[in-house]
């Protein structure tokens, strides 16, 4: 049996990417699953830190420090300027933004052309209020290295999912299943072998995934049925991209093994 838990909205988001976004769980929910050692399929750390796809480049970026200086790294407290851009002086005080890193362009062998480029969560900030048409923030929480020229979203939006980890070794489904390729791994690792890491695959909601659902890995050999390798969950997902979290595998995870949704 499976369970989300809601983040408090933070704010809305303009990329395709579901769910709530927030503090994360009270202190009395926490006890109460660590008691019953309900395993997190989903954590708050796949939901500040795992990379997803984006097809257009956001606007806004971190511009310099407020405290001025050659200083380009920023940790947890520290407050920045943000680029000017039309509107920012709309800002709500007290709203929490994404912060993003732009990465590598991908595509998929589902269809022509790429997908768009990896995107890597770098962390969140608060708006402070604005001075001269822009925006002051503060980082809230860093999850890698949080510098200027970042660029910045409306928080982005996600679910904390409890539940069990289904089993993987489910004999290959072809027909009438949708299939996927792994097309990117996480921080261009050449292998994954410990849960817990991301990859992306070219497969998403236009062929019925939504975050929660859990997947399983196969990898193809000569003349025989793809072998199931290991299991995973969907973090994020759009039209035609998902950002799976590993829970377990025997194998290393690479780029092009196969990847299908499970039975219901």
């Amino acid at each position: 049996m499976m369970r989300f838990h809601r983040f408090t909205a933070a704010a809305a988001v303009g990329i395709l990417i579901g769910g709530i976004a927030g503090p994360g769980l009270g202190p009395a929910q926490d006890v109460l699953e660590k008691n019953a050692a309900v395993p997190k399929l989903i954590s708050p750390v796949d939901l500040d830190c795992s990379p997803f796809i984006m097809e257009t480049a956001p606007q806004l970026r971190i511009s310099v420090p407020l405290q001025g200086g050659e200083r380009t790294l920023l940790a947890d407290g520290d407050q920045f300027l943000v680029d000017p851009v039309p509107g920012v002086e709309s800002f709500a005080e007290g709203s929490l933004w994404s912060i993003l890193e732009w990465g590598p362009k991908v595509r998929g062998e589902r269809a022509s052309g790429p997908l768009g480029n990896v995107v890597f969560l770098r962390g969140r900030a608060r708006v402070l209020r604005t001075e001269a048409g822009r925006a002051v923030m503060e980082v809230v929480k860093s999850c890698g290295a949080v510098t200027t020229g970042l660029l910045l979203v409306p928080c982005i939006q996600g679910n904390i999912l409890t539940g069990a980890e289904s089993s993987y070794d489910i004999p290959f489904r072809e027909e009438g299943v949708p299939a996927g390729r792994v097309v990117f791994v996480e921080s261009g690792w050449s292998d994954i072998v410990a849960r817990g890491h991301w990859v992306l695959v070219d497969i998403g909601t236009d062929q019925g995934l939504a975050p929660g659902r859990q997947m399983t890995f196969y990898r193809a050999e000569a003349d025989k049925t793809p072998r199931p390798i290991g299991n995973s969950v969907v973090v994020w997902t759009g039209p035609r991209w998902a950002t799976l979290k590993i829970l377990n595998s025997k194998d290393s995870i690479l780029s092009g093994d196969l990847v299908q949704p499970k039975p219901d």
